[in-house]
């Protein structure tokens, strides 16, 4: 509504003299109306009782000129404008008034005449009283008030002429404020102010202009720095994320190796020991036709399963990333397929527990590789425990469940469990309870992104009986 200081003055400083003196100037003329109108009606009373015995004098002796003459007399009151006197009969027996009169503040009295001897009531008198008083002291009440205002205008305006330099002044500063910005240069407040506390807020501000600029050049010369060091750092995390990849490769592969040589030991073997007696008995004469196919068929039985092992790793190796739809059981098994031969050779029994068919959207060989970290982990914790327990059996239970929209896939065993104080940061990179190089700390990090970045689901562990649970929620495929 206002915009300025100076407005503000102008309009609170009228305002306010006006709810103070107008309130006053109507309660002081109502309360001397009052006065005056009680003062004469004390007077009209006076009146009365002075002209009622004579009245009735007169009235009862039949002396009108004498009535006449005394109702007369009561003009010199110069208050009195009008005199009636109205007998019982509704005679009128004397009327008068005065003329050229204001008619404002007129007030009719009347009183009733009774006879001296039987008191009965013989006439009535009308009188009007003009309060000219009311009228004057009004007029008077008005002056005042006009005086005042040009009292208070005479105030106003010296008041207003010897701190106008201060209201200028204060415009000036918020004028500056206002239009500061960072990309302007700066303006020092040129003040002129009789006000100590107003230079003050001049220099005051001044000098934050001066600082605000100091410290904006600092800030823009940290900026930069910041982006440097947060460019640097970039790179340098993109760089450990590189390492940690080429690491979970090398351990990948190191893991399918191993689990090629369990896959390849039985079928390598059984060829050895058929192409020894193969040989043996061609030395010594003994091998005829039959004998020759029955062990050319071993030797191809056994090649076709370790070609066909070939194909399975190789296809889990795959580097392609095309989001589909899969089936979360045959994935498992897949893996499982892949790692028996181990999981056999160290004594691990595994089952597959699958109460409804889900169908996961992501990248299939992603989740391949989660379950391969999963079992393996759980592999590595139950041969730990076999060296401390030398006859302890191991066992891994994988469960897939359908809970709401999400499939819920748990793979549980009895290798230990993992310690409390642990437990919480087995999913950061880097972190590992291995104690031998075979740990890299990063199985379980790719894991956890694959899970939840990928797949936008969630994984977590959990100990539960002699072991521990990793539990993994993805949402269900929409048939995308």
């Amino acid at each position: 509504m206002f915009k300025s200081f100076i407005s503000k003055f102008i309009f609170f400083f009228w305002f306010f003299f006006l709810i103070v003196t107008i309130p006053i100037y109507y309660f002081t003329s109502f309360q001397f109306k009052n006065i005056i109108r009680a003062s004469e009606d004390e007077k009209v009373t006076i009146t009365f009782n002075s002209l009622r015995p004579i009245i009735s004098i007169h009235i009862f002796l039949d002396q009108d000129k004498q009535l006449n003459e005394l109702l007369n007399n009561t003009f010199e009151n110069k208050d009195i404008k009008s005199v009636k006197l109205i007998s019982e009969k509704n005679e009128l027996l004397y009327s008068q008034e005065s003329y050229g009169y204001n008619e404002e503040n007129n007030k009719v009295y009347t009183a009733d005449i009774l006879d001296l001897i039987s008191h009965e009531k013989v006439a009535t008198l009308y009188l009007k009283y003009a309060n000219h008083y009311i009228t004057q002291y009004n007029e008077e009440i008005f002056i005042v008030l006009v005086f005042t205002f040009f009292f208070s205008l005479i105030i106003f305006s010296t008041v207003f002429f010897y701190i106008r330099y201060d209201l200028i002044a204060l415009r000036n500063i918020a004028d500056s404020l206002r239009q500061y910005s960072l990309n302007k240069e700066i303006k020092t407040i040129v003040q002129a102010s009789r006000s100590k506390e107003i230079s003050t807020i001049a220099n005051v501000a001044n000098e934050m202009f001066i600082n605000l600029a100091e410290y904006v050049k600092q800030l823009k010369l940290f900026n930069n720095e910041l982006e440097k060091r947060v460019k640097d750092e970039i790179n340098k995390q993109q760089n450990q994320e590189r390492m940690m990849i080429h690491q979970s490769r090398q351990a990948a592969m190191g893991e399918m190796l191993e689990s090629i040589a369990h896959q390849w030991r039985q079928p390598l073997n059984i060829i050895g020991i058929a192409t020894a007696n193969l040989e043996t008995e061609y030395d010594l004469g003994l091998i005829n036709e039959k004998k020759f196919h029955e062990k050319m068929d071993v030797i191809s039985l056994n090649l076709n399963y370790m070609s066909d092992t070939i194909d399975d790793f190789r296809d889990f190796l795959n580097p392609k990333k095309d989001m589909n739809t899969f089936e979360a059981k045959k994935s498992i098994e897949d893996v499982l397929s892949i790692l028996s031969a181990q999981l056999k050779n160290y004594n691990i029994e595994y089952s597959l527990q699958c109460n409804d068919e889900l169908l996961l959207y992501g990248v299939e060989n992603e989740f391949k590789q989660v379950m391969l970290i999963l079992l393996n982990n759980s592999k590595d914790a139950i041969k730990l425990q076999q060296k401390i327990e030398q006859t302890k059996k191991g066992n891994i239970v994988i469960s897939i469940n359908h809970e709401n929209d999400h499939g819920v896939i748990k793979l549980c065993d009895n290798g230990g469990g993992v310690a409390s104080e642990i437990i919480d940061s087995i999913f950061e990179p880097y972190f590992s309870t291995k104690l031998n190089a075979n740990g890299t700390g990063i199985g379980l990090y790719i894991a956890k992104n694959i899970i939840e970045s990928r797949m936008n689901g969630s994984i977590g562990v959990i100990n539960k009986d002699s072991g521990c649970c990793f539990i993994i929620s993805v949402p269900l495929s929409t048939g995308n």
